[in-house]
């Protein structure tokens, strides 16, 4: 039936239909919609639909008539009436395509109106949300998983006797009458001298387990102090919160403070003077108090373990892997070096960690500890929590005549299909929207900043049309915001203000946010475990970080190969020559070997400036609303041309904003506030040039723990220029507009490993008629996917050599991979021994992903931090790339024997 309706008359109608029928027909349309659009699905028809029915009831005096089983054939008659066209000609002409995106307007605005009505915004709880997913949003088999972890009864112990009543009562005043038996064994073991790891559950009371003995150490003794280690500025800003409420009504010269990058510098010299409990993180420890440690000599002389026990505190130990760990492993070592070489202060440590297979190891690993006591069972009380796989539906091509128009307008959608599926972007920006609605309380965790955002707008996009009174509940939480900034959306959260977030990592590490009822990850977490649970691993053994830190370490005390060894490993003598040679290290040559004493005679005045901790950049870029002359972020160096420059839509909070000035002496970007339906994306190339290598394959790798490969392994030039940017539609994603633009190159020196490609496997996959170049990207990031099978390491430890769209240069026949980070961190290192198990574990991979098309899909080609937007991937052509050069090796193995 079709029945006349009036735009008041639809609400209504739509009222009584049957609403399970009215969601799943939303469902279809929306993931339909989706495959051609990366915006919201609902956006471009509602809009344009509801300027049509206004101009049908104009032109024909009548409603436009609609029902919810309204097909697309009946929509293209409308849409025949409507431009005076007969129905044939619609349907065979050549503007088909613009017919059909009127025809979808019209269903649009019945679309919307179902979308509206059908939500259910009961309130529910987290385990009935899983099966509310299931027959809502995720009726067309998203759910492909879930794990069910059963609820646990805690298990109470009395407080140790031991402990001092001022302890005791503070204790009391924040509700704490017992403790569980695992922080009462971590508490007697801190106090009876020994060091600790704590390797329980989220959320079972950890933190306790180290304040609990340093503020009873703080109280008895008024001259000691203690140093807290946290790995993000929002972990120490919610510890700072907990201490505080502890130690309210205690002794006033306890002194607590955080030494952070946020911390201004009149503060910064009151706590130099007067901190006794020092909250800091590896990077400040790394840049400010080292180098400069006799600025903190009371704190550090009075971290001496003589009559009584001083504590340095190391939170959240399981973040510290990959790089990232390597490095903090070594500013660890350097810490506790100065402490007992100039202050004679041997320090305890106690390290908190999240459950994993090696928590000792990995303690004693990190913090380079001879012995350390280890708390592993967890007798908190736990809730039933559960973990659900949800991978994003098949999308539905659309089959389109074949004009010349037609054929265009295929190209241009199909360019925007992520992965042959629906957009992840999306489907994380329903399910937050999702669960905002219905009452729970969710954290939605991004790998990127731009992914922060996009998820944020796609998210209140939603809930405007859903629940608009919702949609100024959800945030992004992310680096680059100002201090205060963060410090505000962290403290809304954790009273309610705000239901949703969007965040990096930034806030992930352990922070206390209140409730939490549901987080969503967006994308592979970066690492994958071999068993139940993960193990942990850091490489202070690797030699270029090792050489970097003994500068550092030089300028802070001489180096010695008689007293350093234990501290820097075997491979100290080795990297000291090698600094030597380069006339970083001086040394008087009349001593005995061992008894020389190595000091820094190097260029850098601060070579602890020069190392790159976990690729935080010191030039930044700041950008500044122009009207109010406020400062909305600071963005790295390498970052800030993709982001920032002259005609850029830059996105914070939600908002968009004109950037109308880049000032490249002050590094400033001034911008302006705009509400605009498009955004930008620049034009760029990143060239990696490598310095060395052989095309010829010898068998260079001879260890039998892998097999032979003639993967090789050099330093490299990454260099990346930026030439203009596109405006672009949001609601169709389609570039009406390209500007050029001059800015400067962003290069840097790093180690790469590659491979060749056979010229016979380039003839055979262009005579396939695929695109070599498309093959090359994809086989890249399909390495970069297995990468976690064989190393531990973040996502961010290495890159891989991505094909430019619009570049169309020579482009080397390899597979190359390279450490993004200037200098190179080793990673390249260990992966050159392991390419051809790399090469095998993708091309099995690649084989066994059932995703269509050539752009593959997130989980075989396609990569959230691809620099090139996963654009020019062919995963046809990956595959006879790896299956030739894994052939090309084994008869070059067969060769060499």
């Amino acid at each position: 039936m079709v029945k006349s309706f009036s735009l008041d008359d639809l609400l209504v109608f739509v009222k009584k239909a049957d609403t399970q029928a009215a969601k799943k027909e939303v469902e279809r349309e929306r993931r339909r919609d989706s495959a051609a659009s990366a915006s919201h699905s609902y956006e471009v028809p509602c809009h344009l639909g509801a300027q049509i029915a206004f101009r049908w009831q104009f032109q024909y005096s009548e409603p436009l008539p609609l029902s919810p089983s309204t097909t697309r054939t009946e929509s293209l008659k409308l849409v025949a009436k409507f431009l005076n066209r007969d129905y044939s000609a619609i349907v065979f002409h050549s503007f088909i395509w613009g017919a059909m995106v009127i025809a979808e307007a019209i269903r649009g605005i019945l679309r919307l109106l179902i979308f509206l009505i059908g939500q259910d915004t009961k309130t529910l709880l987290p385990e009935e949300m899983t099966e509310h997913l299931r027959s809502s949003i995720g009726s067309q088999g998203q759910v492909v998983h879930i794990e069910e972890i059963g609820a646990r009864n805690a298990k109470y112990v009395e407080i140790p006797c031991q402990l001092s009543q001022n302890v005791r009562s503070a204790l009391n005043r924040v509700g704490i009458t017992r403790l569980y038996s695992h922080q009462a064994e971590s508490i007697q073991a801190s106090l009876a001298g020994k060091n600790v790891i704590v390797a329980t559950m989220t959320s079972s009371g950890k933190s306790l387990c180290y304040n609990i003995p340093v503020l009873e150490v703080l109280l008895h003794n008024p001259l000691a102090c203690a140093l807290y280690l946290f790995p993000t500025k929002a972990l120490a800003q919610d510890q700072l919160r907990a201490l505080s409420a502890i130690t309210h009504g205690l002794d006033d010269s306890l002194n607590i403070g955080i030494y952070d990058g946020d911390t201004p510098q009149e503060d910064r010299l009151w706590l130099q003077d007067n901190a006794r409990l020092l909250i800091t993180n590896p990077d400040m420890l790394h840049v400010s108090i080292l180098p400069f440690h006799g600025q903190f000599r009371r704190i550090l002389t009075n971290l001496r373990n003589f009559f009584y026990v001083r504590f340095i505190i190391i939170d959240e130990a399981h973040s510290y892997k990959g790089t990232f760990g390597c490095h903090a492993a070594l500013i660890f070592r350097r810490l506790r070096r100065i402490c007992s070489h100039i202050y004679s202060s041997e320090p305890l440590f106690v390290l908190s960690t999240a459950t994993s297979a090696n928590p000792k190891e990995h303690a004693m690993e990190l913090a380079n500890l001879p012995t350390v006591e280890l708390i592993e069972k967890d007798v908190s009380p736990s809730a039933l929590k559960l973990f659900m796989l949800w991978n994003p539906p098949l999308c539905l091509k659309t089959v389109w005549r074949r004009t010349k128009s037609s054929l265009e307008a295929k190209k241009s959608v199909s360019k925007d299909v992520v992965a042959g599926r629906s957009s992840p972007i999306l489907e994380v920006s329903y399910l937050l929207a999702e669960m905002v609605q219905h009452g729970l309380r969710c954290i939605a965790f991004c790998k990127t900043r731009k992914l922060c955002e996009l998820v944020l707008c796609y998210t209140r996009e939603i809930l405007h049309k859903s629940a608009p009174h919702l949609a100024d509940k959800v945030y992004a939480y992310r680096g680059g915001y100002i201090a205060e900034d963060r410090r505000r959306i962290e403290s809304d959260f954790f009273n309610g203000s705000i239901c949703g977030i969007a965040a990096t990592n930034a806030l992930e590490l352990g922070i206390d946010v209140g409730h939490i009822d549901a987080t969503l990850h967006l994308g592979f977490p970066g690492s994958i475990a071999r068993g139940p649970i993960e193990c942990c691993h850091v490489d202070p053994n690797n030699e270029q970080v090792l050489q970097q830190h003994l500068l550092c370490a030089a300028l802070e005390h001489p180096l010695s190969l008689l007293h350093d060894e234990k501290y820097f490993g075997p491979g100290l003598e080795s990297a000291i020559m090698r600094l030597k040679s380069k006339g970083c290290l001086s040394t008087d040559l009349s001593r005995d070997a061992a008894a020389r004493i190595w000091t820094y005679i190097g260029h850098e005045k601060s070579p602890s400036r020069a190392v790159n901790v976990r690729a935080i950049e010191t030039v930044r870029y700041k950008v500044i609303e122009k009207t109010k002359n406020e400062v909305l972020e600071e963005i790295e160096e390498s970052k800030a041309f993709f982001q920032v420059y002259e005609g850029a839509v830059y996105m914070n909070q939600g908002k968009t904003y004109l950037v109308k000035h880049l000032d490249l002496s002050s590094k400033i970007a001034w911008c302006q506030q705009a509400d605009v339906n498009y955004y930008t994306k620049t034009r760029d190339s990143t060239d990696i040039h490598v310095i060395g290598g052989d095309i010829a394959y010898p068998a260079s790798i001879t260890n039998d723990q892998f097999q032979r490969t003639s993967a090789q392994r050099h330093i490299c030039k990454v260099t990346t220029t930026w030439f203009g940017f596109r405006r672009i539609w949001r609601r169709s994603n389609q570039v009406f507009d390209t500007v050029e633009l001059s800015l400067p190159d962003y290069s840097y020196e790093s180690q790469a490993v590659w491979i060749r490609v056979p010229q016979s496997v380039k003839t055979a996959v262009e005579s396939s008629q695929y695109c070599f170049h498309g093959g090359l990207h994809a086989a890249g990031h399909a390495l970069l996917n297995v990468v976690p099978l064989f190393i531990i390491c973040n996502q961010s430890d290495l890159a891989s050599e991505c094909a430019n769209p619009h570049d169309s240069r020579y482009v080397p026949e390899r597979i190359l991979l390279y450490d993004p980070h200037p200098g190179g961190t080793g990673i390249s290192k260990k992966v050159q021994p392991l390419f051809m198990e790399l090469l095998t574990a993708a091309l099995e991979l690649l084989s066994s992903c059932h995703c269509s098309g050539d752009a593959g899909c997130p989980n075989c080609v396609q990569n959230l931090a691809c620099s090139e937007y996963n654009e020019v991937l062919h995963k046809d052509a990956a595959l006879m790339i790896i299956k030739g050069v894994i052939d090309a090796e084994q008869t070059n193995l067969k060769k060499d024997v």
